[in-house]
């Protein structure tokens, strides 16, 4: 089966009615392109402190957005339930129903500051266009990220829709660290991996979305400075053909080393 995706990266507007009027413009001009799946970037819409302040749910707004278009979108927001804060990720169906939730496991420093709760789970949604998974940014660039490639291997993972936000340190090319571990969670999970960038100047946010085959490496890659739309037809083959190989080439047992 083959599915055309698209992956936008954009600066994310602070606001959150300018958030949702933004993310509409760049989910119509993918969907126009024939984009089935669209990944946006990590929180693109609504606002941690409205939130914080009301507990706001942005979940109908954003399926209102999926229904309009007819595709399947997957990003994340700010959400509070039980007095709890949480980076809440969705993969939202054409109709404007959620097959997949997943909570951020892995949160950065400021959003282990601002008191957000990490989650523990960690599924896939067996869809018309494939089965889809889930993970937020810094999930997949941990030294723990393994395990969850690994587990989204062992789920059937065919396409594993990545939200970002990250950030740059002068003191290591994190560009290029970022890089490579998403492209070794494509290969570790037999997953196509479609991962979103935002081009936030305060944050120091780069861009430099991907989007990555488990067979070929990296298909796609944004700019580092430039609103961009990534396009990609995927042929999911390409994740049977990478599961096949394994039962020849991977090692049967672990080596205990001293």
């Amino acid at each position: 089966m083959k599915v055309k995706v698209a992956v936008l990266q954009y600066d994310v507007p602070e606001d959150s009615d300018a958030s949702f009027k933004k993310l509409n413009e760049m989910v119509m001009q993918a969907s126009w392109a024939g984009a089935s799946l669209i990944v946006a970037p990590e929180t693109a819409v609504g606002g941690f402190k409205e939130v914080k302040e009301r507990d706001t749910d942005y979940l109908a707004r954003l399926s209102e957005i999926v229904k309009k278009h007819k595709v399947f979108l997957a990003t994340s927001f700010y959400t509070k339930k039980d007095n709890k804060l949480y980076n809440q990720g969705y993969i939202i169906a054409p109709s404007g129903k959620s097959v997949l939730h997943y909570r951020k496991l892995y949160l950065a420093k400021p959003e282990v500051d601002d008191g957000i709760t990490s989650g523990n789970k960690l599924g896939i949604a067996d869809t018309q266009i494939g089965k889809l998974g889930m993970i937020i940014c810094k999930d997949g660039f941990n030294k723990f990220s393994h395990f969850l490639y690994e587990k989204l291997n062992f789920l059937g993972a065919e396409i594993i829709c990545i939200p970002s936000w990250s950030i740059s340190w002068s003191q290591m090319n994190t560009q290029e660290y970022i890089r490579v571990l998403y492209t070794y969670g494509a290969f570790a999970s037999r997953s196509f991996v479609l991962l979103s960038g935002n081009l936030n100047i305060s944050s120091n946010s780069f861009g430099r979305s991907l989007i990555i085959s488990p067979i070929r490496g990296v298909l796609k890659e944004g700019s580092t400075n430039h609103k961009e739309i990534l396009y990609e037809e995927l042929d999911l083959d390409e994740v049977k053909k990478a599961r096949e190989f394994d039962s020849w080439w991977q090692p049967k047992k672990k080596v205990d080393i001293k």
